[in-house]
Formats: C-alpha cells, sequence, structure tokens
C-alpha cells in the first residue's frame, strides 16, 4: 500500500524547482552550441535558412558562452608603460606652471632641471623670492619637497610616500584607457591586467588584424598645442640640428621624437637654443602599411611644455576635407570650456604681431601633425587636425578613424611600448577545443564506470546529477557572458568530481545507518539528512580557495576560478536536492532493494 501512497508536498515542491532548473538549463546553453548568428546562413531578407537557427533566433536568449584566447585563437601582447618619464614630465609640467604663475607676480625662474631620480634644481634670478617660488612649486605637486636652498638655487627632493601612489595611479590610468580604446574598437571579452610593476598584458580573443591592435595600443596620443616660436628662423633649424648630430654621433636617418629631444637639449646646454624651447619635426612617411619610413621632414621651433593637452578634449571626429580642393582626411576636435579658453588665449598669442609666422603647432606623439597659420584668435572651442603624415588618402582615412578612437577613448597618461607578441591561431585554438573535450568525455565517462561499479542504482542517480550539473555550470557562464578557457575546462572537469564525490558522502553515509540495522527506506532519509551539513563545510571551504583565485588570480587562473564557483554552486544542488527527489521516488515507488 505504501508504493501506491502519494509522494509529499515538499517532494513535488523540489519537483518543480528541479524542472524549472532544467528548462533554464537547456535554454541557456543550447544558443553556445548552435554558432555564432553572424556565422549563420540567411536568405535574401537576412532570415536563417535552418529551421532550428530561425527557433533559436526568436525564441531563445542571446546569450553565449565566449570563448578565451587559447580556444578561439587571437592576439597577446605586454604593454611597457614607461612610468619613470611619465613622472619627469609631470614634475617638469608643474615646475613650467609655477614659472608662469610667478612671473605675473615679477619673479623670474632662470632655469630649472628634472633629474633622472625625480630631484629638481630652480635657478632664480632674486635669491630673496626663494619662499615665494618654493610655494608655489608645492600648491603645483606632491612629487618633490623642499630640500634646501644654496645662493640662488633651490633644491627639490623626491617624495617617496607619493611616488608610489602615483605609480600605482598611472598604471591603473593606462589600464582604463586601454580598456576604452579596445571597447571602442569593438573586440568582445579582451583580458587586460598588470603583469608586475609596469608591464600590461592584453589579449584579444578573434583578433587578426595585428598590426592595427600594435598601433591602437601603442599610440600614446599624447596631442598638445603650442606656440610657433621665431626666435631662430625655421630655416636655420636644420643646420642646428646636424651640428648636434655630428657631435652626439647620432645618424640623419633616427628623427625619433625621444632622439630630437636629445638634440634640442644638447642645442640648450650650447645655449644654441632658447632656454624652454624645443625642436619637434613634422614627418611625411610612406603610404606602405608595412612601412613607417620618413620621405621628409620639416622642423619647428616651439616651447618646451604645452599649456593645452588633450585630455581638455571634448570630442574627436574623423571627417573628410576638400579645403583648397585637395581631398584629405582631418579630425575635427571640441574642446571643453576650460579647454576653449586656454586654445583661445594660444591662438590670440599667435596673432600678435611679434608673433610670426604666427602658427600654433598640433603635437601629437611627439611629433608636429600640422602647424596652421592663425588668421584670427579662435574662441570658437574647435580645431581641425590634418591627417598629413601620408601621401595615400586610404591611409588618411585610417589615420583619421583611429586617431579619432583614441582621443575620444582618453590619452594615455604615460608612452607605452610593445615588448612582447603572441599570435594564437584558430587551428591552435579548435586544436585546444578539441583536446578540452576529449579530456572532458574521458573524465566523464570513468566517473560514470567507476559510480555504477561501486554504488550501483544511486552511483546511476550520481551520473544523472553529473551532468545535470556540468548543464548549469555551462547556463549560468551563457547568462553572464563568461569566458570559457582552458582552465576553465578544467574546472568543469574537476567540478565533476566534486559533483559526485558529494554523493560518494552521503552514500557511504546511507550504508552507515544500514549497518546500524536501520531499513533501506530509514537509512535513506538519515543517510540525507546528516550529510547535508558536511557537505556546506566541504563546498564552504572550497568557495573560499575559489574566491581568493578571483581577487588575486591573473585572468587565466580566474577563467578557472569562475568554473569552479558555478560548479560549487551547481554542485549543491544537485548532488543534494536532484540525487535526493530521484531517489526519494524510486525508494518510495519502486521495489529497489538497494540504494547507497
Amino acid at each position: 500500500m505504501q508504493n501506491k501512497s502519494s509522494m509529499p508536498p515538499m517532494w513535488w515542491t523540489k519537483s518543480v524547482i528541479i524542472l524549472c532548473a532544467l528548462v533554464f538549463g537547456i535554454i541557456y546553453t543550447l544558443p553556445t552550441f548552435l554558432g555564432n548568428p553572424s556565422d549563420w546562413q540567411r536568405d535574401s531578407k537576412g532570415v536563417p535558412t535552418q529551421w532550428y537557427e530561425r527557433v533559436a533566433e526568436n525564441l531563445l536568449p542571446n546569450s553565449r558562452i565566449n570563448l578565451g584566447l587559447d580556444l578561439k585563437g587571437g592576439l597577446s601582447l605586454t604593454l611597457n608603460v614607461e612610468v619613470e618619464k611619465a613622472i619627469q614630465d609631470s614634475i617638469h609640467r608643474s615646475i613650467t606652471l609655477a614659472k608662469d604663475l610667478v612671473s605675473t607676480e615679477g619673479i623670474k625662474i632662470t632655469s630649472f632641471k628634472v633629474n633622472p631620480d625625480f630631484s629638481a634644481t630652480v635657478e632664480l634670478e632674486d635669491a630673496n623670492k626663494a619662499q615665494q617660488v618654493q610655494k608655489r612649486i608645492q600648491e603645483q605637486t606632491l612629487l618633490v619637497l623642499f630640500d634646501k636652498i644654496v645662493d640662488k638655487t633651490l633644491y627639490f627632493q623626491v617624495n617617496r610616500s607619493y611616488i608610489s601612489d602615483y605609480e600605482k595611479q598611472l598604471m591603473q590610468q593606462a589600464i582604463n584607457t586601454i580598456r576604452n580604446r579596445i571597447d571602442q574598437f569593438g573586440v568582445a571579452e579582451p583580458n587586460i591586467f598588470q603583469a608586475g610593476s609596469t608591464r600590461i598584458m592584453v589579449e584579444l580573443p578573434g583578433m587578426s588584424d595585428t598590426q592595427r591592435a600594435k598601433e591602437l595600443l601603442g599610440n600614446t596620443a599624447q596631442l598638445d598645442f603650442r606656440l610657433v616660436l621665431n626666435s631662430i628662423p625655421q630655416a636655420q633649424l636644420p643646420t642646428l640640428l646636424n651640428e648636434a648630430r655630428q657631435a652626439l654621433k647620432i645618424t640623419n636617418d633616427d628623427n625619433q621624437p625621444a632622439t630630437i629631444e636629445t638634440l634640442s637639449q644638447w642645442l640648450r646646454d650650447k645655449n644654441k637654443l632658447p632656454k624652454n624651447t624645443t625642436i619637434i619635426l613634422h614627418r611625411v612617411t610612406s603610404p606602405s602599411a608595412q612601412s613607417i619610413k620618413t620621405i621628409s621632414t620639416l622642423p619647428y621651433l616651439v616651447e618646451s611644455h604645452a599649456k593645452l593637452t588633450g585630455d581638455l578634449i571634448e570630442d574627436a571626429q574623423a571627417q573628410q576635407s576638400t579645403e583648397n580642393y585637395i581631398p584629405q582626411y582631418v579630425v575635427s576636435l571640441k574642446f571643453k570650456p576650460q579647454g576653449a579658453k586656454l586654445f583661445g588665449d594660444i591662438t590670440t598669442q599667435a596673432f600678435q604681431p611679434n608673433n610670426a609666422p604666427h602658427q600654433v603647432a598640433i603635437i601629437l606623439d611627439g611629433n608636429v601633425q600640422s602647424a596652421p597659420v592663425v588668421n584670427a584668435p579662435i574662441t570658437t572651442g574647435s580645431a581641425q587636425i590634418t591627417m598629413g603624415s601620408s601621401t595615400n588618402l586610404v591611409d588618411q582615412m585610417k589615420q583619421a578613424q583611429d586617431l579619432s578612437l583614441v582621443l575620444r577613448a582618453g590619452a594615455l597618461p604615460a608612452s607605452v611600448k610593445v615588448v612582447e607578441e603572441r599570435q594564437i591561431g584558430p587551428s591552435e585554438g579548435a586544436q585546444n577545443i578539441h583536446a578540452g573535450f576529449v579530456s572532458t568525455i574521458i573524465a566523464g565517462v570513468l566517473v560514470v564506470v567507476v559510480m555504477l561499479i561501486i554504488y550501483g542504482m544511486s552511483g546511476f542517480v550520481a551520473n544523472i546529477a553529473m551532468l545535470f550539473n556540468v548543464l548549469l555550470i555551462l547556463a549560468f557562464m551563457a547568462l553572464f557572458g563568461a569566458t570559457l578557457t582552458l582552465p576553465g575546462i578544467a574546472g568543469i572537469v574537476l567540478t565533476m568530481a566534486i559533483a559526485v564525490d558529494g554523493n560518494v558522502v552521503i552514500n557511504e553515509r546511507i550504508r552507515e545507518e544500514i549497518r546500524s540495522g536501520f531499513s533501506q527506506k530509514q537509512a535513506f532519509y538519515k543517510g540525507y539528512n546528516t550529510s547535508f551539513r558536511t557537505l556546506i563545510d566541504a563546498h564552504i571551504t572550497s568557495a573560499v580557495a575559489g574566491i581568493v583565485l578571483i581577487i588575486y588570480g591573473n585572468p587565466t587562473v580566474k577563467g578557472f576560478a569562475v568554473t569552479l564557483l558555478c560548479g560549487i554552486i551547481c554542485t549543491l544542488f544537485t548532488s543534494y536536492y536532484v540525487t535526493e527527489v530521484i531517489g526519494q521516488w524510486l525508494v518510495e515507488k519502486t521495489k529497489v532493494k538497494r540504494f547507497g
């Protein structure tokens, strides 16, 4: 008569919950295995040709599991952030601003120098004004602290306690800027993380345009606007540069911004260039996408440091211009209110009669992009950058689009260099997927066989729960758009073992109760009731380890930890509730003689 009795209400409640979980798992897992909608064949109306693809597009969610770099293929770059140079530049800008401020008070700083160890010296015209100058410099920066004064020279030492925080701030800002650029570039699920004190790892799954990725990420996009000076005629600048090259034994084909700055520094030291001025080149490069060969250069004498920089830009858009009936691409800029005021001040200064040739140099990453003549002060808060570094119109368009992208995303706080790159092809990713799939199948088959041999019917139920567990893991990963990596597959395999491990604990507890003299039905209920706390304790321990890996691990380790935590949560549900519901039905409604 017991076999004909109805199941208790709680059993039905649990059954409904399990059924809903099964439907959830199927609905969210299926789209991943049906492939990417962009790869489906479609008719002239854009409707998928296969019936199951039409059903998926109309009824199933769009969430899918993303494949990581090791499974999908793509590009891995290691970037080195030049933090030390950025700190030196920041100190230099601060002292320059302080110099401008004290000059309005009638105080003259004759010269200053920032040393490689971040200390600084400031030469004054009047030693009695040292206190005012010291106060102004300390207002502008916390990177240096006043040390002493000797005659007319102020000495500043590095502020070690602040430098460390500033370096961390630079690295975090660099990571955020790189992430913004990649988001605008359209790469799905990139991995960006700090590796060491000054290096950033960037993983771009599915990325095939290696050269463009390197240009976008390595392009500092440090944009500034400086007044073109007339203290030395432009025609004499090539002669001065050649003189410096001969003295420093630098070849004529080395025209990198850092090299030109070295030459300018030598000329300043020899008093052949005015203090706080420098030479920057305008370059015209070859149209070849694979070459950065310089065709010609034109030197400009400009201020050493800019008062208006790219961080005051509100918007940047690539546009085609036909000015002077010559088709070319430009980047139209719109400044923030503060930037608009500074740009108005610069153009007003350039328009003054004593500032011929009345030009403002637009400088991008140490290169003069263009130097337009100012015919009147510009107070509208807008400007244009002419893409003239290439003679090829297609290259100009690409440069304009990329420049507008990085300017909108923001300039990097420091220069970066690609120090290592690794390309993983789609075939290698397919091999990794195949290897992961085979290892998962082998592990699953071994677990199924062992559980059937040792535990019989209860082992069969545990195997069903294990497969249910894997289905739920994949569903949750698809729901949250998680990225599956090779270590993540290892996490799933480990979770399969953890899933049946919980049932091993329950089955052994049931066997202990049977050996104590309880009936099969009594042992079943006592076994499940007494095992729950043990399962909770064991899974909490594993979950803590997974949380630690997520917090402190790199993305590769995090991929493993995410699947592990999903598996732990799903295992508690499947190894206890799912097996309990099925087992309870077998014990109550069938003539099974042994369960456990």
